[in-house]
């Protein structure tokens, strides 16, 4: 109960804090684990603190990071702090997690301390510092391999002709012909064709008018991911005196995605210096610099790609050279010529703090000033270079069409044109700096202890852009914008400024730490705003009893802790709201008037604009429960809450004669409502095994409460973040399909079924007596207004897509000199509709299929398959799949190891003879292994989209490191 907890603007003891805060050391989450990004590391270990991420490819993890469900339409993120300085979202994988001492989350009034930035949360991040006593230099490193773990499920040439021929006998007997025959209807090819890469058969020759290579055995998938290699390195300086004490690291970190046959990855360079300085007793200073530079390397083309077209062609000829013979989508020639897409940040941060003691004039009063300075560059260098693919041996050029090996080379069969070859450059600078001024007054009378603080702060934002491009370019390679043709050329650039002036102030009270009263305020004004809505107040108010200080429960002898907490509190945000909205601009232009057809000079009103709206305002109210009994050994704290977002930005509808588009207004309501369980069991075994057992577990249920726009119910995903059109009453991603009632099996079933569903006209239902009618195995859908046909008025709330039931288990031991803690995140259940080319067979025609579906659609002798029937038909597809149904729908869960590490500890008095003080070493896993009841066969954290550019693999890391202090 003596842990010191960071909060705004200060710390405060756990035992005294009354708000929901919730803090993890940066060891405990962070030590042993091979990613580089902080978001992805805390993942599952703050409950209510929802972190996806849509790939594993270092620097492009795509994470996201939502807090109690999120606050909003709006994409909305939680405001981030690194000692005290917002920072983007990305630094979380910018700086260096050996740097990391703790990560404070605020959830509920807390928050409030940080006013208009504050409605989505806070997450607080303080970096280690220097500690008295002698120099100490501690050396992390660690080496370790990516693995390929579960691959997206692309069909291999076979299975993907299996799927196809399967398909075209079911549309041949949808619709006989006048003998009762079926009517068969191969794509592009021959049925021997087909059937020969069905069994598996290579085939040379001329097939669709061309001589080709067909292989079923060729596969893209292994040419193109495979296991890889990282590293990282770390050197901390620590120690101090009673007057200076100093920390200062560096680091080095170099990692790949699983793309083995070019580079994709990232590479951080690290150094950062914090020094804390004792003038006398009245004079203290600190002093923080950091700087932080990340480069993440792609290639330009051909990333996440590898199922536009199915795995029937080689991907070299027999010289070595780029194959294709079929759509110009050859993957390796792609990501080996296609260029080079190099992402450079840059990050250095100043920042000092002058505090006075005036403890000796007035008892427990201080005075500090601070003053931070970030500066962000940042270049961006796309590169688009030439792209060759060949045929076999020159049968495109030869004059029978043949073959010819002869020329010892293929021909040419298709080549990026100059205007595909270019590069792009993007400069961006950002100085922010901030400014800060407080006054501290702690005192404690008989009992009663008082707490104060009033400051003020104030911050101001310069950004500026410089964007060039040129295509033609004279050289693939040189990324000399000036090799390019000077006629093309692009230039773009701006600038913008803006700040914020803060006053603030915070009161804390409690009576023998049995009683705990909390008060915060914060008044901002904002330069984004019109001087009429500039300010607006902020405040929060929480409070608690201590009951296991009180003599009738410390007599049952069972609660070591027992505290009651409640608190209201209103954040602000400030997302939807441009620099100068409040301003209208005029954009220029140039078009035809008269009867000479000369281009005259024209100027207009972009858009509406208003200085009547303000930040959305959300309102927290938390109640929570602390509580620790059996001499310590299970301690845990229970939260619920609700949160109110009164006054949302939104999209009005307005009569097209507007003429212009209308600024968002104020004008909904949102509310997000949930619950938080942390448990916690430390004991011991003996005297040299200690375990721990940990779990969190939480969710969280949002809704539209008030939306004065359109309204418009879509079959699918409705209510998206950042979307146009929302449907009040219902939560974010909330999923709209058709109802089922089971299979088509019999002829007589369809025939019965389309009595049923046409009786008034305007159904939705593929047209009977054509090849695109409905057959035995298609979905039943219901009509559920009974009105006689299907339509999209039958479309019925599914539920949301959203994660509930999010948990994290947390397991360690450490037996003498051993160490094991194995970290376990999971979804205990969401709704997933796939979308794109792998969600369903034959989305579309020519591009590769999931072989998921294979051998689990509906046949006569599998009448109770978990998916319909397989059929190349599209009007067929549209209804059994692309127009969701119910059990078109993944209803997923999902538990992964998220980290697993084992490690040893070398006898002290051992190393201690070379003048060591610590030597340990581990092997740690990442992700390695998971149970999932997906069904479509993706990873459990795939994106729903599964389109070309879209899929990816994620990677299992097994990491060797060692950790060595002097």
């Amino acid at each position: 109960m003596d842990e010191v907890v960071v909060v705004g603007y200060g710390t405060q003891k756990k035992a005294t804090l009354s708000g929901s805060v919730t803090q993890v050391k940066g060891d405990d989450v962070l030590k042993g684990k091979a990613t580089q990004n902080i978001a992805s590391a805390l993942q599952g270990t703050i409950p209510g603190l929802t972190i996806t991420r849509s790939s594993s490819r270092p620097g492009n993890e795509g994470t996201s990071i939502t807090l109690r469900g999120g606050i909003s339409v709006n994409a909305t993120d939680p405001m981030i702090l690194i000692d005290g300085v917002e920072a983007y979202q990305w630094e979380l994988s910018q700086i260096n997690p050996n740097d990391v001492e703790s990560i404070s989350v605020l959830k509920d009034a807390a928050a409030a301390i940080y006013g208009t930035k504050a409605g989505a949360g806070v997450i607080l991040v303080t970096t280690k510092r220097g500690k008295e006593g002698k120099p100490k230099v501690t050396y992390s490193g660690s080496v370790h391999s990516n693995i390929v773990g579960k691959k997206f499920p692309v069909a291999n040439g076979q299975t993907w002709a299996e799927m196809l021929v399967h398909a075209t006998e079911n549309d041949a007997y949808a619709l006989l012909d006048k003998n009762g025959n079926p009517q068969y209807s191969w794509w592009m090819w021959p049925e021997d064709i087909w059937r020969k890469m069905a069994n598996g058969e290579r085939y040379e020759g001329v097939v669709g008018g061309a001589w080709r290579v067909l292989d079923p055995t060729a596969d893209q998938f292994d040419a193109v991911y495979g296991n890889t290699s990282g590293q990282s390195h770390n050197v901390t300086f620590t120690g101090g005196t009673d007057k200076l004490k100093v920390m200062t690291s560096l680091g080095y970190a170099n990692d790949r995605s699983l793309v083995d046959v070019v580079y994709d990855g990232q590479k951080k360079y690290n150094f950062r210096t914090n020094a804390d300085y004792k003038v006398n007793d009245w004079i203290k200073t600190e002093f923080n610099i950091s700087y932080d530079k990340r480069t993440t390397s792609t290639p330009t083309q051909g990333v996440g790609q590898g199922i536009q077209d199915m795995y029937l062609f080689p991907l070299y000829n027999s010289y070595g050279q780029f194959y294709d013979t079929f759509g110009n989508n050859n993957v390796l020639a792609k990501l080996v010529e296609g260029g080079k897409t190099n992402n450079t940040e840059e990050i250095l941060r100043l920042g000092g703090k002058l505090t006075l003691d005036l403890n000796k004039l007035t008892k427990g009063l201080s005075v500090s000033g601070s003053a931070n300075v970030r500066l962000r560059k940042h270049w961006l260098v796309a590169r688009q270079n030439r792209v060759t693919m060949y045929d076999w041996s020159g049968e495109t050029t030869s004059s029978d069409g043949n073959p010819n090996y002869n020329l010892g080379t293929g021909s040419i069969k298709s080549q990026s044109t100059d205007a595909n070859c270019w590069v792009k450059n993007t400069y961006d600078d950002v100085l922010y700096q901030t400014y800060n001024a407080f006054v501290n007054y702690n005192r404690e009378f008989a009992g009663h202890n008082i707490g104060i603080m009033a400051g003020i702060t104030g911050e101001k934002t310069h950004y500026q852009e410089l964007y060039g491009y040129r295509q033609n370019m004279s050289s693939d390679d040189l990324d000399d914008i000036n090799l390019g043709d000077a006629t093309t050329a692009q230039v773009t650039g701006g600038s913008n400024e803006v700040g914020m002036i803060s006053y603030l102030g915070r009161l804390n009270y409690d009576y023998k730490g049995i009683y705990l009263l909390e008060g915060l305020f914060r008044r901002d004004g904002s330069s984004k705003f019109s001087a009429a809505n500039r300010w607006a107040n902020f405040a929060g108010i929480s409070g608690g009893v201590r009951f296991s200080e009180f003599n009738f429960i410390k007599d049952l002898a069972i609660f070591d802790n027992l505290k009651l907490r409640a608190s209201y509190g209103e954040t602000g945000s400030q997302t939807g709201i441009g620099n100068y909205d409040y301003i209208s601009s005029i954009s220029t232009g140039t078009t035809i008037f008269g009867y000479s057809g000369a281009k005259s000079t024209t100027a207009w009103v972009s858009s509406m604009t208003t200085d009547n709206r303000t930040w959305e305002r959300v309102g927290t109210t938390n109640f929570g429960l602390d509580f620790a009994l059996l001499k310590n050994r299970l301690s845990g704290s229970f939260e619920y809450y609700i949160r109110n977002n009164k006054g949302m930005l939104i999209s009005m509808t307005y009569p097209q004669t507007l003429g212009v588009s209308a600024p968002k207004t104020n004008n909904g309501n949102f509310q997000a409502k949930g619950w938080e369980l942390q448990l916690d069991w430390n004991d011991k075994i003996g005297e040299d095994f200690r375990y721990h057992v940990g779990l969190s577990l939480s969710d969280a249920k949002t809704e539209i409460t008030q939306y004065s726009g359109a309204l418009a119910i879509s079959n699918g995903l409705n209510n998206p973040v950042g979307g146009s059109s929302f449907i009040e009453g219902k939560p974010l991603n909330a999923l709209y399909v058709y109802k089922t009632d089971g299979y088509l099996q019999t002829q007589d079933d369809v025939n019965a079924y389309y009595t049923a569903i046409t009786q008034k006209a305007g159904g939705i239902h593929p047209v009977q007596g054509t090849t695109n009618q409905l057959t035995p195995g298609c979905v039943k859908k219901v009509d559920l207004n009974g009105d006689g046909r299907i339509t999209t008025d039958d479309l019925y709330y599914y539920g949301d897509a959203n994660p509930h039931y999010q948990f994290g288990i947390n397991l360690g031991a450490n037996y003498k000199n051993f160490d094991f803690t194995m970290f376990i995140q999971g979804v205990g259940q969401q709704n997933i509709i796939r979308t794109g080319s792998l969600s369903s067979p034959w989305y579309s025609g020519w591009t590769n299929q999931n072989a998921t579906f294979w051998g689990n659609t509906w046949t006569a002798d599998n009448t109770d398959a978990r998916y319909p029937i397989m059929s190349r038909n599209g009007s067929r597809n549209n209804w059994n799949y692309k127009q969701y149904n119910d059990i078109n729908v993944n209803s997923c869960w999902y538990a992964r190891a998220k980290s697993v590490v084992l490690g040893y500890t070398l006898p002290k008095n051992l190393v201690r003879k070379v003048n060591i003080e610590n030597l340990r070493f581990y092997i740690s896993g990442d992700n390695l292994f998971e149970f999932s009841n997906v069904k479509d066969g993706f990873d459990p954290e795939a994106q729903a989209s599964s389109n070309q550019g879209n899929v990816d693999v994620y990677a299992r890391t097994i990491s060797f490191g060692v950790d060595l202090t002097f």
